[in-house]
């Protein structure tokens, strides 16, 4: 798991490196810090895209007080994903369908507006 450098070198979690006391990072250091870094932005805004959408996200977390409530959280997390990837499919497709279908209403509109201003 990327974490920020408030957690310490895990075998579960990988932080950014932290610059020594008396020195500099490398290069390839400084790199992973920065990849890391966006990572964890992209992260950060998708868990508040999802709260925004999906209120009950916001206080799931001080309603887990044992296992059970973990594994409830979890399965609830489950489905507000699997939701919001339908509602991106279910708009990316009514926007396709609006694009196609936009130029022949308009076109059926526009021969219905000409030909009542010339009859």
């Amino acid at each position: 798991v990327w974490v920020d450098s408030a957690y310490p070198l895990e075998p579960w979690c990988i932080p950014p490196f932290k610059k020594p006391h008396n020195g500099r990072l490398t290069n390839d250091q400084r790199t992973f810090n920065f990849h890391l870094s966006s990572i964890c932005v992209h992260v950060e805004h998708t868990f508040a895209a999802l709260k925004g959408r999906f209120q009950s996200l916001r206080d799931l977390r001080r309603n887990i007080h044992s296992e059970n409530d973990l594994r409830t959280a979890v399965h609830w997390i489950q489905c507000c994903l699997i939701l919001h990837n339908m509602i991106i499919r279910l708009e990316e497709a009514r926007r396709w369908n609006e694009d196609n279908g936009t130029v022949e209403w308009a076109h059926q509109q526009g021969r219905g507006m000409v030909d009542e201003e010339f009859e």
